[in-house]
């Protein structure tokens, strides 16, 4: 094996073990902020099957906050599209 193969060799093995480590400390953090969507989702459906809140306001407040979001932060726009799409679809059915 020449030198420069094992060069390179060597870089793809500290890359993959650089990636698995990142992997690592962020899984964590992702699965706690999936949980927290998870638990907020919740309680919004408790507040309008306790008719606290409407979801077509919920809606529409998810709208707003999209129209008022950077385009680029495709995370929180993802989430209140997400919300959004939920609620508007309960205020329909009811």
């Amino acid at each position: 094996m020449t030198e420069q193969a094992i060069t390179d060799q060597l870089r793809k093995a500290l890359a993959q073990a650089a990636g698995d480590a990142a992997q690592a400390k962020v899984m964590p953090v992702v699965k706690m902020i999936a949980a927290q969507q998870l638990v907020v989702m919740d309680l919004m459906q408790m507040l309008v099957e306790a008719k606290v809140l409407h979801a077509d306001e919920i809606a529409a407040r998810m709208r707003h906050h999209m129209e008022h979001t950077d385009p680029r932060d495709m995370a929180a726009r993802t989430l209140f599209e997400q919300v959004r799409t939920r609620f508007a679809a309960a205020a329909r059915t009811a």
